[in-house]
């Protein structure tokens, strides 16, 4: 479950909801207000490890993104991007968990049709800054025992397709690993979540399933978009890591949520049973 799932909510009253529903995992979405690095609640750290610990639910992180890009043409806004990167790793390490997914920079001039790092100066300016940070990010993971995970955007972010994921991994170290977003493959891959599997392979290390409509990234309960899961249940059937039901829903309910593990247990039901760490 993803603390995105009742944003409006307090941490704690969505870790709750965890518990009490079996969910196996619980992903902390860094984003104002839910959670302020530079302003740690300690009182509420401290209910997530006894809520997590008592429920034998394991902790992820979402690194912040919001309001970041580490491959800013401007020294000031990448180095204030990795400062609160790290911090969110420091969060994830206080809470005991061993994943944080991060977004790759941003071109801050969107992509010209036809262009690549190869051809457009600017471009390889920025691909090159977001190699540097995520050097930086991925070391700071590695000294606080933590896999530091880059998911797959699309957009006008720097790792335009998975092949280009492959090229930041080969850039940054081996230990960099991969988060492979349902919803992103669908909507800016050609070859859609196959695709991504046979691409990234095994060092995908975490998976966010969320459902939309081949549009747009909307972030609905699996169930209420047109995503065909049961064509590549077989795929993630038996995967060994955490699976995040990425449901952004604003306000306290906790039903769509909730849908979405339901939507999930039939899929399951159907196919066979599987081995998957739910989030």
């Amino acid at each position: 479950m993803t603390s995105y799932a009742m944003d409006e909510s307090p941490c704690v009253e969505a870790l709750k909801v965890a518990a009490e529903n079996g969910f196996d995992a619980f992903e902390i979405n860094i984003c104002f207000p839910t959670v302020d690095l530079d302003n740690w609640n300690w009182n509420e750290i401290e209910a997530l490890k006894e809520i997590s610990q008592d429920a034998g639910i394991k902790i992820c992180v979402h690194a912040a993104s919001y309001e970041l890009n580490m491959a800013a043409f401007l020294k000031g806004i990448r180095e204030e991007s990795v400062r609160y990167i790290k911090k969110s790793i420091d969060f994830c390490h206080e809470l005991d968990g061993q994943v944080i997914n991060v977004h790759p920079g941003k071109f801050t001039y969107g992509v010209p049709p036809g262009a690549s790092i190869d051809t457009d100066p600017l471009m390889k300016i920025q691909w090159d800054h977001n190699i540097e940070s995520l050097k930086r990010i991925n070391a700071y993971a590695e000294s606080k025992g933590i896999t530091l995970c880059l998911e797959n955007m699309g957009w006008s972010t720097v790792a335009q397709s998975f092949e280009d994921m492959l090229k930041i991994r080969n850039k940054v170290g081996d230990s960099l690993q991969f988060t492979l977003d349902i919803g992103h493959a669908r909507l800016y891959s050609e070859g859609g979540v196959e695709e991504g599997f046979r691409v990234l392979g095994d060092n995908i290390h975490h998976i966010h399933f969320t459902d939309n409509y081949g549009k747009e990234d909307d972030h609905l309960p699996i169930g209420d978009g047109n995503t065909d899961y049961l064509s590549f249940y077989h795929l993630i059937k038996n995967f060994p890591h955490i699976v995040t039901l990425e449901v952004d829903a604003p306000g306290p309910d906790p039903g769509p949520i909730l849908k979405s593990l339901e939507y999930f247990r039939k899929i399951e039901k159907t196919m066979g049973s599987s081995h998957l760490h739910l989030s």
